[in-house]
């Protein structure tokens, strides 16, 4: 074993690396960062995103993909001993609940704020919208968190947690009103390119289009989330009503920011920063710890799935006569002949090297691929007129959506589809709605491999697909993947008598299976 990875890694544990920016303190989500001046939503804007993007695409990613089967850590590191003994402690994430909070949030209600003192309808909308994100990112992954008593500056010190269901209620009134607050009409105001780092465009009808379609987006998958509660209900059922007529992410259109990502240290993609490579173009050792998953490996294998030449690349030892691609079992400990080359990296279709540009990525918030398989399921479920056609043809979009943004084509990925043999790629041979559903949920985990590990962790979690993923060895758990993550320190400690007795075993978020 090599003593110097160890050491690194313990220093460089994954989820508190991106968010060195973010204040310690988590009171400070109610103090404006943009206070001392007053400045234009145009300013502050693109910050906000750019802090949504990092913790979407680099910690909660990372997260995520270790914890749902599609990563693992190289035996011969200890870089990710937390997530895969799941021995997750309230400084694990505190940096990334401060970020969503301080970072993100905050910055989106100055802008919400200044955008109603100037009139700016379509800045409004966008800050609505991306409040609705990131509260759920945090319900997702928290469960109750402060929201009525949240960015109310210097006069709530101590805010209370509300209840992750009415949290999902906010959360749903934000995107009504950002959606309403939309304006495409000639001479409305256009956040410039450079202010919306996401959608910007000179034309107001392509890019606040293209938010009401991220918009409806978001409601879908806000509904369908708490779709399978018996309690809920009659809200999903109300929600589902008033996207009648709706239009969604279009084929080709992945919501990604991007402020202009560059091979610079700092300025990197953040999950490029994170796991890639450095600015001469040579591997980190974040990217030689994180190897390959063995059950997602297997699994693509098992289907004869292509895709798995994009997601991982080769293992580099031994040197076979044809492409071999191995996954590492969680928690694996090292042995002599067992280290990070023995293990397929994350492939270059997520990970392109800095030849390809892989430092330029936009950092992905919610794909076109994702946004057709919520739309199969609202179909398959009767949410959405259609039926069982329109959910196949969502289905088969949703999988030709994965294949072109790992830089496969549309083609091959028709090929896949109607060639397989298995009932969770071929929907002709899912004879029955629930085989259906196990198999969008399936394509859904498959498509978020490298893009999205929070969403892959929350939709397995939802509803137990796709089976069987693997629990890491020299757990503390008793054989449970987390429920949650526990709440960050600086919350315990500034604000202990709100925040909620759990254990991240056993205390469910109201919408999990």
């Amino acid at each position: 074993m090599k003593i110097k990875h160890i050491i690194k890694g313990i220093a460089l544990l994954s989820l508190t690396m991106a968010v060195t920016s973010c204040e310690k303190n988590f009171l400070d989500i109610n103090d404006n960062p943009n206070t001392p001046t007053t400045t234009t939503p145009e300013l502050v804007l693109p910050a906000a995103l750019s802090n949504t993007g990092t913790v979407v695409n680099n910690n909660l990613n990372v997260l995520g993909n270790l914890l749902t089967g599609n990563w693992g850590q190289s035996p011969d590191f200890l870089f990710y001993q937390p997530q895969e003994t799941y021995q997750l402690t309230p400084n694990t994430y505190d940096a990334v609940w401060t970020s969503l909070y301080a970072g993100g949030l905050n910055d989106y209600k100055y802008v919400e704020a200044q955008a109603l003192a100037s009139g700016k309808k379509n800045a409004l909308a966008i800050s609505k919208i991306m409040q609705a994100y990131n509260f759920q990112l945090l319900v997702d992954t928290w469960g109750d968190v402060p929201f009525t008593d949240a960015l109310k500056g210097t006069t709530t010190s101590a805010p209370k947690y509300d209840k992750a269901e009415d949290v999902y209620d906010g959360i749903l009134t934000l995107i009504d009103a950002g959606i309403a607050s939309i304006n495409v009409a000639a001479g409305a105001d256009n956040p410039t390119s450079s202010s919306d780092i996401m959608f910007g465009s000179a034309s107001v009808t392509i890019s606040m289009g293209k938010w009401l379609r991220f918009a409806n987006t978001l409601k879908l998958r806000v509904l369908l989330r708490q779709s399978l509660i018996p309690s809920r209900a009659a809200k999903v059922t109300a929600g589902f009503a008033s996207l009648s007529g709706a239009t969604f992410l279009a084929v080709g259109e992945n919501a990604g920011v991007n402020p202009g990502y560059i091979n610079q240290a700092g300025k990197f993609n953040p999950l490029y920063g994170q796991i890639g490579f450095n600015v001469t173009g040579a591997e980190t050792s974040n990217y030689q710890a994180t190897r390959a998953n063995k059950f997602a490996v297997d699994y693509l294998t098992t289907v004869a799935d292509p895709r798995i030449g994009l997601i991982y690349r080769p293992a580099v030892t031994p040197i076979p006569a044809t492409q071999t691609y191995t996954g590492v079992y969680p928690g694996t400990t090292a042995t002599p002949t067992t280290k990070k080359d023995n293990y397929s990296a994350v492939g270059a279709g997520v990970l392109p090297s800095s030849a390809s540009s892989g430092f330029a990525k936009p950092a992905y918030l919610l794909t076109a691929s994702e946004a057709f398989f919520l739309q199969a399921e609202a179909y398959l479920k009767g949410y959405l007129p259609g039926g069982a056609a329109a959910a196949q043809t969502a289905y088969q979009t949703g999988i030709e959506e994965s294949f072109k943004l790992l830089g496969s084509t549309a083609a091959a990925a028709n090929t896949y589809y109607t060639a397989s043999t298995s009932p969770l790629v071929s929907w002709t041979l899912a004879t029955t709605s629930a085989r259906q559903f196990e198999a969008i949920i399936t394509q859904k985990w498959i498509a978020n491999n490298g893009f999205n590990g929070n969403e892959a962790w929350a939709e397995y979690r939802r509803t137990g697909f796709p089976t069987n993923i693997p629990i890491g060895l020299n757990n503390v758990s008793g054989g449970k993947l987390p429920l949650r993550l526990p709440y960050p320190q600086n919350e315990l400690a500034s604000n202990a008598a709100n925040v909620p007795q759990i254990n991240i075993f056993s205390s469910k978020i109201f919408w999990e299976k």
